[in-house]
């Protein structure tokens, strides 16, 4: 990342600092007391730039793991899709829809674990309203397969064929029956609804998602 390298450089830069002040000292310029003060300076900027070193470097871990994660959940979900169009529960159509959306989501999350800090053309981290733009036309395309879809998980789920509003089926609040449903995730192998309510909470939760 950049912004360490620019630590690194000011690290140098402080430890030359240092040495020059032993030599001034050596040579009898400076008493110990000046030294000793100067010294005490550069060794709090040293440790200051080393902890802030040691926090950006933690973080870029934790942000790699997550993207790790989600590109994970972005292929698993793809491979879900390939399965139910060889057995036959999504047509072509549907599929090279869902599977353009999830591949161009994969590539933006692995561009952003390959990112260096460097600066360059192409914009990898989008606004909501670029995204929007972007894919306005494919999410309107595949809305009607996510409705069929979640039919289809009713079905396989309680086994009722009949016509009627799907419900909330949150795997950590199985008591909750809402029906304004927000998104499905994929869990324990299956795609699960889960309303407004309860994608707020879980969004907010820390969640190990390992079952996926």
């Amino acid at each position: 990342m950049r912004t360490t390298r620019v630590i690194d450089d000011l690290l140098d830069s402080l430890r030359k600092e240092r040495e020059s002040l032993e030599h001034i000292l050596l040579s009898g310029k400076i008493s110990h007391g000046t030294y000793n003060l100067l010294n005490e300076k550069i060794e709090k900027a040293i440790s200051a730039a080393s902890d802030l070193k040691k926090a950006l470097e933690d973080e870029e871990e934790f942000w790699k793991k997550t993207l790790h994660d989600g590109a994970r959940l972005f292929e698993t979900i793809l491979v879900e899709f390939r399965h139910r169009l060889l057995l036959g529960d999504m047509n072509e159509d549907e599929y090279k829809r869902s599977a353009g959306i999830l591949s161009d989501g994969i590539s933006s999350i692995k561009k952003q674990i390959e990112w260096n800090g460097e600066e360059r053309g192409e914009t990898v981290i989008m606004t909501s309203q670029q995204i929007r733009e972007r894919y306005a036309n494919k999410l309107a395309d595949v809305k009607g397969s996510n409705e069929a879809s979640l039919k289809a998980i009713k079905t396989s789920t309680t086994g009722d064929s009949s016509e009627g509003e799907i419900h909330c089926m949150n795997p950590w609040k199985p008591e909750c029956r809402n029906t304004d449903i927000e998104v499905s995730i994929y869990y324990n192998g299956r795609m699960i609804p889960i309303c407004r309510k309860c994608w707020s909470e879980i969004a907010n939760r820390d969640i190990e998602w390992s079952s996926i």
